[in-house]
């Protein structure tokens, strides 16, 4: 995938990163919730892009 926006490219290493590390422990509580932060801030980010892309389309 081609990521030119910095800060999703972040979010997208930082939930993939939360997702190794809790498939090598699945049971572990700290690293689930770290990965249920990681998805919750890329899924917030998605959600503002798309409704930045929205308010845009609007516009026109």
């Amino acid at each position: 995938m081609d990521v030119s926006n910095q800060h999703l490219k972040e979010l997208l290493e930082k939930t993939d990163n939360a997702f190794k590390a809790l498939m090598q422990a699945p049971d572990s509580t700290e690293l689930n919730q770290a990965y249920d932060r990681a998805k919750l801030d890329l899924d917030s980010y998605v959600s503002s892009l798309r409704h930045t892309l929205n308010q845009r389309r609007s516009q026109r």
